[in-house]
């Protein structure tokens, strides 16, 4: 938060990551805070008892997307094909994950995949492999709300604990959304 980062996802992962959560939300209140790799409803029921305001899935799941509508919870299912994309949208859903981006085909695969489906006014995360050099490209296209990825939080800095490090990750990662605007 320190390098302008307002807006993060922690995966439910590991053992440890309902209590990051829950660590995370009572620190900083005002940060608008993911829960990633939904794969459960249990897991948008925690996730909302913790005060999370968005969910992530790294695919589609009809009974966990009626889940989420039913409780007015924020959720960005993954999809990766056209027949998923078509039912995505087909259930009402406006914003999706693109995952695996990069090991599918990366910036050029995420153009050829969205553009039938242009006129809906949909908008994409696409994650998965995109490393920091990327991101631009990806920001170019205007039906890319943001792009995920996990270098603003390399491993060995967090073992470290060299959070320093992480704010000028944070800093600099600021600069590659810049649209030109």
């Amino acid at each position: 938060m320190k390098g302008g980062i307002g807006a993060f996802e922690i995966t439910l992962r590991s053992a440890s990551a309902l209590g990051s959560l829950q660590a995370v939300r009572k620190e900083f209140p005002e940060l608008t805070l993911g829960a990633g790799t939904i794969l459960e409803k249990e897991q948008i029921t925690q996730a909302m008892d913790l005060g999370v305001d968005f969910g992530v899935c790294p695919g589609w799941d009809d009974e966990l997307w009626s889940h989420s509508q039913e409780h007015d919870f924020p959720l960005f299912p993954g999809i990766l094909t056209p027949s998923e994309l078509t039912h995505a949208c087909k259930s009402g859903c406006r914003t999706l994950k693109v995952f695996p981006v990069e090991p599918a085909g990366g910036i050029a695969y995420l153009k050829s995949l969205i553009a039938p489906f242009r006129s809906l006014n949909l908008k994409y995360l696409p994650t998965g492999g995109i490393g920091r050099d990327k991101v631009a490209s990806y920001l170019e296209d205007e039906a890319v709300l943001t792009v995920g990825g996990s270098w603003l939080t390399p491993r060995g800095l967090i073992e470290k604990k060299k959070f320093e490090g992480i704010t000028e990750l944070a800093i600099a990662s600021l600069s590659l959304g810049n649209r030109g605007t």
